[in-house]
């Protein structure tokens, strides 16, 4: 990527350091895992739902929802650079 008064090429940044990136991981945790959870066998127990009542579950989703639709927004209002794939390696 090149600016128009600096044509000097501005280095990429690795994807995962991204705000951007971090913004829609936390909104799709907090608006689609509790959808497809159960479909890949995390399941809340009923009595944690009832302990916690259905209107805090209601309010936590809406809260993660709305600050990972901000962090996206900030993220991508911020950015300077362009994105890069690295590799990535994950040991258990």
């Amino acid at each position: 990527m090149t600016d128009q008064a600096n044509p000097t090429p501005t280095p990429a940044k690795w994807w995962a350091s991204s705000m951007t990136v971090w913004g829609a991981v936390v909104t799709a945790l907090s608006t689609v895992l509790p959808v497809v959870g159960p479909l890949v066998g995390i399941n809340i127990p009923p009595e944690l739902i009832h302990l916690l009542g259905d209107q805090a579950v209601v309010l936590a989703q809406a809260v993660g929802g709305v600050a990972g639709t901000i962090l996206t927004i900030y993220g991508r209002a911020r950015a300077t650079t362009g994105l890069e794939r690295r590799q990535v390696t994950l040991t258990m």
